[in-house]
C-alpha cells in the first residue's frame, strides 16, 4: 500500500531517509520533466532537480501543507530556481524544444514519420504563442498540473489561467490548420 504524502513528509521531518528516498522517487520524474522542457539541455535538468530535492531536504521541517499539494511546493522550489537561474544569465524563461522525445516503442515508421511531423507542426504553433501561454499550456498537459496549482505557481488566479488556456488552446488549433486553409486556398 502506497503511504500517503502527508505520513511521508511527517517522517521526513524526522528525517527519516527510506521517507525523503520515498518523496525523491514520487516527484522526480515530475520536476525534471518541468525542468527539462524550460531548460532544454538533460546536464542542466538534472542539477536543476537535484538542486529541488537538496533545497527540500534543507527546508522540509518548514514545510506546512495550508491546503496546497506537496508536489506544488516542490514546482514553486524548481519555479524559483529557473528565475533565479534566468536573472543570472539574463535569457528567456520559457522554451520549448524538439528534444523531448516519444520514447514508445512504434511498430510502424509510417506512424513514427506521421507523429514527428505533428510533433514539429505543434513545437512550431507553440512557439508562436505568448511566453506566458506556453508556461500555462506546458505545466497544464506536460507537467499534468491541475489549474488550482499552475495558479499559485504562477501567483495568479485560478480564472486567468482558465482563460489563458482557452485563448491558448484556441490560438493552437488556428495555427495549426493554417497550412491546411493555405493549401485548400490554393486548390
Amino acid at each position: 500500500m502506497k503511504t500517503s504524502d502527508d505520513a511521508l513528509i511527517r517522517r521526513a521531518q524526522a528525517f527519516d531517509p527510506g521517507a525523503l528516498a520515498e518523496l525523491y522517487d514520487r516527484h522526480f520524474d515530475g520536476i525534471y520533466r518541468y525542468l527539462f522542457t524550460r531548460v532544454r539541455h538533460q546536464a542542466d535538468a538534472e542539477d536543476l532537480t537535484e538542486q529541488v530535492f537538496l533545497k527540500m531536504v534543507d527546508s522540509i521541517q518548514r514545510y506546512r501543507p495550508r491546503g496546497v499539494a506537496f508536489s506544488s511546493w516542490l514546482y514553486r522550489i524548481a519555479h524559483n530556481l529557473l528565475v533565479d537561474r534566468y536573472r543570472r544569465s539574463g535569457r528567456t524563461a520559457v522554451e520549448l524544444t524538439a528534444q523531448v522525445r516519444d520514447s514508445r516503442p512504434q511498430a510502424d515508421p509510417a506512424a513514427m514519420a506521421q507523429s514527428s511531423e505533428d510533433r514539429s507542426r505543434l513545437l512550431e504553433a507553440m512557439r508562436r504563442l505568448t511566453p506566458e501561454q506556453q508556461q500555462v499550456i506546458t505545466m497544464r498537459f506536460i507537467d499534468s498540473l491541475d489549474v488550482d496549482e499552475i495558479a499559485r505557481l504562477t501567483r495568479r488566479r485560478p480564472g486567468a489561467i482558465h482563460s489563458m488556456q482557452h485563448r491558448a488552446l484556441a490560438s493552437l488549433y488556428r495555427f495549426l490548420l493554417e497550412p491546411e486553409e493555405v493549401e485548400a486556398r490554393r486548390a
